[in-house]
């Protein structure tokens, strides 16, 4: 199995692991996986937490765990858009950087559902909307209530 392959199938086994974990009622992430092949995996019940710029979907026994960090943050009104910089994935003691081709971050830390500018899209209190294209051509998109924000 290529390197490739070895870590399509590890994001994939951690949103499994993510989802079928039993996960508290509080978790509203929806994390859904586009393979380059054109396969979909949606994942729900996600937890999401934020703290700074970096956002972590985790599964509740701690023992799979995306990190999405990012910079370049510009304010929308209410609403930020940052550039993911650096994904990781940890498990089973193990990190493995998600190489990314592009990707976008929407947060709304306010209290009030925001509009996205140029666009007909909501995004309610405390919601985060991430576009991710990896170097390999999977495509992740996250989007939900944050659990805990620090």
């Amino acid at each position: 199995m290529t390197g490739l392959h070895q870590r399509v199938y590890t994001i994939v086994g951690l949103l499994v692991s993510v989802a079928l974990l039993s996960i508290p009622a509080n978790a509203a992430g929806v994390t859904r996986v586009q393979q380059s092949d054109g396969s979909v995996q949606v994942y729900q019940n996600v937890t999401m937490s934020l703290n700074g710029q970096t956002l972590r979907l985790r599964s509740r026994d701690r023992k799979g765990e995306l990190e999405v960090s990012s910079d370049a943050c510009s304010a929308m009104g209410a609403v930020q858009r940052c550039l993911p910089y650096s994904t990781v994935l940890r498990q089973h003691g193990q990190a493995h950087t998600i190489a990314l081709e592009r990707g976008t971050v929407f947060f709304n830390l306010s209290g009030d559902p925001q509009t996205l500018r140029h666009s007909s899209r909501r995004l309610g209190p405390h919601e985060v909307l991430v576009l991710l294209h990896t170097m390999r051509g999977t495509i992740v998109s996250v989007e939900g209530t944050l659990d805990t924000v620090k």
